[in-house]
């Protein structure tokens, strides 16, 4: 891309007299940086190899004419980042709006008239200086956007132990970030007093602000349960809600508050507490039948001072839990009718006894299936964990 300090023009016309007078207007208007081309095979060799920040092009040329191209540029993709300001004579208006019609931007008519030329020539350069600082910005704004998806990929595991005697689990896991960053994290590690912890949660809104916003939960989260010992003992999941929820309702603005679950496994009892902050309800598949674990509390982070409840479960051999993000059984097709948490509770029932990458490809691409409006959609994250 040339600077608009000083741009660079490309006059293309037939006629010697035509180019040499634009060419010198043109100097005499501050735009020294002129290419000329006789014909449009000429200019298509020059805008090939060479960035132009304006064409000045002839409508009537041998070998190739005005209309052919504007035809190559648009085939080029290249009619979006370079005017072209037609120029034509007074006989040849039905010519002009054609080339209107195909991509130019403007016209000028034969013979030339100084003030017009450089209003036509300010406005059309403007235009694209504007232009291409938007699209510099969306280039910057991109490129931070795929560094948070990175982070947010990046703050969550992709690879868990093999089960084993030290490992009694199965555990699979799949988090596709939304075209705008959101806020879905998940994960799943050992306690300092050796339980297993996995926790779910859903930021409100997107963007890196939402990313930001659950890597700090997570952060927070880690520090109560991953790396407290023996004279800080593991505070229990209802306590530790109530805490993130008035950590994120004193520093955080008032749009902002997330769901979450948050459970912890003890291997010697078989017992798995939890408590879910207004996040959606975890499926417990058991010998084919699908239920869903019960609770509900408020969301963290929306107001002061919110107690919490925790529940507990005592797991079998088998059992397979899956938790979620709200994108799976919120996806909506044409009709606007929802995937729905039975829809994933059938799939989930009916596929238990396979591999857990196997049931988390069905049912992503299930929801994939489904969904109507891939632009306009959440994160999808699924957590799936067998009990061995």
């Amino acid at each position: 891309m040339t600077t608009l300090a000083s741009p660079r023009i490309l006059v293309v016309d037939d006629n010697d007299d035509n180019r040499y007078t634009l060419t010198l207007y043109l100097d005499l208007e501050g735009y020294p940086n002129v290419e000329t081309a006789q014909d449009g095979e000429e200019a298509v060799a020059l805008l090939e190899v060479e960035e132009f920040d304006l064409v000045l092009l002839d409508v009537m040329m041998p070998r190739l004419d005005g209309y052919g191209v504007l035809a190559w540029l648009k085939a080029k993709g290249r009619l979006h980042n370079i005017p072209v300001i037609m120029v034509s004579a007074l006989n040849e208006m039905n010519s002009v709006v054609r080339c209107i019609e195909l991509g130019a931007v403007d016209y000028l008519t034969k013979p030339f008239n100084p003030v017009l030329l450089r209003a036509r020539l300010g406005a059309s350069l403007e235009k694209k200086r504007l232009r291409d600082q938007v699209h510099a910005h969306l280039a910057r704004l991109e490129e931070e956007l795929d560094a948070a998806r990175k982070l947010q990929m990046g703050m969550v595991p992709q690879s868990f132990p093999a089960p084993g005697p030290d490992f009694p689990w199965d555990i699979q896991a799949s988090i596709e970030p939304a075209r705008e960053v959101g806020g879905d994290l998940y994960d799943v590690f050992r306690a300092a007093d050796g339980s297993l912890c996995f926790f779910i949660g859903d930021v409100s809104g997107k963007g890196v602000s939402a990313a930001l916003l659950m890597a700090s939960i997570q952060s927070a989260l880690h520090a109560q349960l991953k790396f407290s010992g023996a004279s800080h003992p593991v505070l229990s999941t209802a306590v530790l809600m109530a805490l993130i929820s008035q950590q994120l309702y004193e520093n955080t603005p008032p749009e902002k508050y997330a769901t979450f679950f948050c459970s912890v496994y003890d291997d010697e009892t078989g017992r798995l507490t939890y408590t879910n902050a207004g996040h959606l309800k975890p499926i417990l598949v058991r010998e084919g039948q699908a239920t869903t674990l019960e609770g509900d509390g408020m969301v963290v982070g929306l107001l002061p001072n919110v107690q919490y409840e925790q529940q507990d479960v005592l797991l079998q051999t088998g059992d397979l839990l899956a938790v979620f993000s709200d994108r799976i059984p919120e996806a909506e097709d044409a009709a606007e009718q929802e995937f729905g948490e039975a829809r994933l509770a059938e799939l989930l029932a009916a596929q238990v006894d396979k591999p857990l990458g196997n049931i988390i490809t069905l049912v992503t691409g299930a929801v994939e299936k489904w969904i109507h409006d891939p632009e306009g959609r959440d994160d999808l994250t699924l957590l799936l964990l067998r009990k061995l």
